[in-house]
């Protein structure tokens, strides 16, 4: 379609004044929104409640989504309505309330830039573009902020400029990752150097980034839950929300019980924390020992379909004090590091189920 001043919705103020853009609501046709629940939730509200505080904050964020759309116009904008915010200390204001913009071409990802990495937000909205050399067709995915929550969301594209729906996933039924603040992304420097979006973009899979710092703690609601997704893989790597071995031995086995019995063949790749050698080792080794004893019990009683990523040995020995942002969260090298660590035991699980 023709983009005309005619199909633009009028979102509120605006910092743009010459050269004005056509407003488009994100949410509508042909744009396409992965990751959310619901509009703007990553949980269903009921399943967040039967959580926990920090999950029903967490949920609100828009971590691991994204838009997707094909586009001639010479540059793209954001325009967002925000709502809560978090604040961790160790990330960048580009990973918090930034986008980051990737082109689709000829079956691979290319990083093109940031929209919002030099403005700060005006008011409770945000409002950044890239500008592009060309009017060329672009396959685009953007990447949400991981630690902002949206209450509207408006692409910004030129009159006159073509849109239309984008390229589909190699493989659209869903990896599920479910776990911690190290799931969600805290520490990235920017949305899409998340180690889950790195491996969407490794296998052209889309993903559903189900992690909710603080908040993941396999509540048999939150379970159930799961465990009722569309997938073709679940990564479930939960430890560092445990508050503590005990209360991880009782849930572990019983989480990963509970998606098999919905999902009998699907691989389930379990994990254990990735900074273990920072921070009280002792206990890092019991939670990792109970995880691999989940591993063990569903080896013996004949599950094929189960991969253990042990987070131990993520990051490489001499460079471990260069993977992280504060001690806990990886930075940007350290997601890299996560990346490479998961890809084996994922393209084994996606050629197994023939994905690849």
């Amino acid at each position: 379609m023709i983009i005309t001043k005619e199909m633009a919705v009028n979102p509120g103020p605006t910092i743009f004044t010459t050269r004005e853009p056509v407003f488009l609501d994100a949410t509508k046709a042909p744009f396409e929104v992965y990751g959310f629940a619901k509009k703007f939730r990553r949980l269903p509200d009921e399943v967040a409640e039967a959580a926990n505080d920090e999950a029903k904050r967490m949920s609100r964020y828009s971590a691991g989504c994204r838009i997707r759309f094909k586009t001639t116009s010479d540059y793209i904008g954001i325009y967002a309505v925000m709502g809560q915010q978090e604040h961790p200390s160790s990330m960048a204001p580009a990973a918090r309330y930034g986008y980051d913009v990737y082109f689709y071409e000829n079956g691979h990802y290319r990083f093109v830039g940031v929209i919002g990495a030099s403005r700060v937000k005006h008011d409770g909205y945000f409002e950044e573009r890239l500008h592009f050399n060309n009017n060329d067709e672009k396959d685009v995915v953007i990447n949400l902020p991981i630690c902002t929550e949206m209450k509207e969301l408006y692409v910004m594209l030129r009159e006159g400029s073509e849109l239309s729906a984008p390229s589909q996933y190699k493989i659209e039924q869903p990896i599920v990752w479910y776990g911690s603040s190290i799931v969600q992304g805290i520490g990235a420097g920017r949305p899409g150097t998340i180690y889950t979006s790195e491996l969407s973009r490794r296998f052209d899979a889309n993903i559903l980034n189900l992690g909710f710092g603080g908040g993941a703690k396999a509540e048999q609601a939150v379970m159930d839950y799961l465990a009722s997704l569309d997938m073709c893989v679940f990564v479930y790597d939960y430890d560092h929300n445990s508050p503590t071995s005990k209360y991880l031995a009782e849930t572990h086995y019983n989480g990963y019980k509970t998606i098999r019995k919905k999902h009998p063949t699907i691989p389930i790749i379990l994990a254990s924390r990735p900074d273990y050698h920072f921070v009280n080792v002792e206990a890092n080794e019991r939670k990792r020992q109970i995880i691999l004893d989940t591993f063990a019990r569903a080896k013996a009683e004949g599950d094929e379909n189960v991969w253990f990523v042990d987070g131990s040995k993520m990051y490489p020995e001499d460079a471990r004090e260069l993977a992280s942002s504060d001690g806990c969260h990886p930075n940007d090298l350290g997601y890299y590091f996560m990346a490479n660590a998961f890809a084996p035991a994922l393209e084994e699980a996606l050629k197994k189920q023939g994905l690849l």
